[in-house]
């Protein structure tokens, strides 16, 4: 709309500028030829020479133009800017530039998450009653258990667990007094993809242990390989808590330098030969080493509110290693009145299959995220009695069974804390899962 003024103002002023030179006898001529860069404002050039009387008004514009003497009033428009600044209702042209509205960022898993650091102070039941035993034997111990996770990604993780223990008394379980020792090392590498059936999820694992423990490193073991079988069901709303089912099973195969234990010190130079029997036998003949280990664990542990009883069992079977002339349990032993072989009620019995068991009842006190009380009982023994036959598993007072008090460091938590993090919302509370290391 400028440019069609500027041209209606220039056609005036031409049309002036002709009639002035009809008389220019009368008019001064121009100083300056008009600015054309004023009339591409829309304005008319101004002239020294004064219009024709007789037309005191301007000559009529064209009906789509204004008067010229009055500066044009630009119209509104309507067309989109290329570019628009500020927050209008309506949509931005493509070439504007908008931040995407961010989405919220998921936590970033922690890789030590679920590492805990267990530690128990057990007493056995004889030694706070003497006469439960023919010999009293007091027995006071503590045990820390070291359970480090590290989550490789989403599908593994690896597992591993450390037992230190020490013992206060004098008891007959231990060689020297006041001993300190360390189980056997296992490292399982989980994998937690598998997807769950009927709520059941399962997980496999393969497990290495090594030989930090006297027992194992006397049974010249090497390595033990193996694999491990874990399922797990979570049932909630029960009575107003939730349920945790966990059921494994484990298989290892240990490998020795040897099939016999060795001893700490020089084995003596003198047999045992004594009444008439048709044989000798070695002070320090000990037993044949397990070629095969399955174990086999089920633990059922409910929350409600800060409280969280738990009733766990272990069970393990051990497949040794026999040597020609060896007996087991129902053979005959020539030369000795043809008697059979009665197993003994200790897992060295000569039996081609040991088995032990492992019981315990618990109840934990959640304080917070990464600390919780317990207080528990167990009782750990050979699944044979001394007459051959299969003993109670949960309770026997002739073998270990044992009270304690306990408490569990959830270590992830805990530096979780320090960092000023939530602790309590999406991370699970520290539960006591153990598993007692049976060495090899």
């Amino acid at each position: 709309m400028k440019r069609s003024y500027g041209l209606t103002a220039l056609a005036i002023v031409l049309s002036l500028a002709a009639s002035s030179a009809a008389h220019a006898q009368q008019a001064k001529p121009a100083k300056k030829p008009a600015k054309p860069t004023l009339v591409a404002q829309g304005d008319p050039a101004p002239s020294d020479t004064q219009p024709a009387p007789a037309n005191p008004t301007p000559a009529p514009a064209p009906a789509d133009s204004a008067p010229a003497t009055t500066p044009p009033q630009p119209e509104p428009t309507t067309v989109q800017p290329a570019i628009s600044i500020g927050t209008g209702t309506t949509t931005p042209a493509t070439d504007t530039t908008q931040a995407a509205a961010e989405e919220p960022k998921k936590a970033k898993p922690r890789p030590f998450a679920g590492t805990q650091l267990y530690a128990t102070t057990s007493a056995t039941t004889a030694t706070f009653f003497k006469n439960q035993e023919q010999s009293y034997n007091p027995t006071v111990s503590q045990a820390i258990w070291f359970l480090p996770r590290y989550t490789i990604n989403d599908a593994f993780q690896v597992r591993g667990r450390l037992i230190f223990s020490y013992e206060y008394t004098n008891s007959d379980d231990t060689v020297t007094r006041n001993e300190p020792r360390f189980s056997d090392t296992t490292l399982q590498l989980f994998y937690r993809k598998i997807p769950a059936v009927l709520g059941i999820k399962p997980q496999i694992a393969a497990n290495l242990g090594l030989p930090t423990s006297p027992e194992s490193r006397a049974r010249t073991m090497a390595i033990a390989p193996g694999a491990t079988l874990q399922l797990s069901k979570v049932v909630e709303h029960v009575l107003g808590g939730e349920l945790l089912f966990l059921n494994f099973y484990s298989y290892s195969h240990p490998i020795y330098r040897s099939q016999n234990p060795e001893v700490r010190t020089p084995r003596p130079y003198a047999f045992q030969c004594a009444g008439g029997s048709s044989g000798c036998q070695d002070l320090l003949s000990g037993t044949q080493n397990p070629s095969d280990v399955l174990a086999y664990a089920f633990l059922v542990t409910g929350e409600w509110g800060k409280f969280s009883p738990a009733l766990y069992y272990l069970g393990a079977s051990q497949w040794t290693y026999s040597t020609p002339g060896s007996t087991t349990y129902g053979d005959v032993v020539p030369g000795v009145n043809d008697t059979r072989v009665i197993p003994s009620s200790t897992p060295e019995g000569p039996n081609a299959v040991r088995q032990t068991s492992y019981f315990s009842a618990w109840l934990d006190y959640n304080v917070n995220s990464y600390f919780t009380a317990e207080v528990g009982y167990w009782l750990s023994r050979s699944a044979l009695s001394g007459d051959g036959k299969y003993g109670n598993p949960f309770f026997d007072r002739y073998q270990d069974m044992r009270v304690y008090l306990g408490a569990n460091f959830n270590v992830d938590n805990f530096v979780k804390a320090l960092e000023g993090g939530d602790t309590d919302a999406g991370i699970v509370r520290a539960k006591n899962t153990k598993q007692p290391m049976w060495s090899f």
